[in-house]
């Protein structure tokens, strides 16, 4: 099992600078492993309150590359409510 650096550094500072030597790359790797991705039965997303057919499919849809991306864009209809149903 790896060690994660974060027990490495007291954050308890006002600096989270990394000067040592070793980056963070590998934080999400776990994540990644372990993504039901590929379980999401994409056409069968349903959401309730979205102001735009679908968008609530094409938000999910989004892959991890893409999250950063401000399109497409979920905005509820309704109110500030929002609800999704991932199969």
């Amino acid at each position: 099992m790896s060690s994660h650096c974060h027990d490495e550094h007291d954050h308890s500072g006002h600096s989270h600078s990394h000067g040592d030597g070793h980056d963070h790359s590998d934080d999400i790797t776990p994540a990644l492993q372990y993504s039901l991705y590929q379980h999401i039965n994409f056409d069968e997303i349903t959401t309730l309150n979205e102001s735009e057919v679908d968008s609530g499919k094409a938000i999910v849809k989004k892959t991890w590359a893409e999250r950063l991306h401000e399109q497409p864009e979920l905005e509820s209809d309704a109110d500030e409510q929002l609800l999704i149903h991932v199969p």
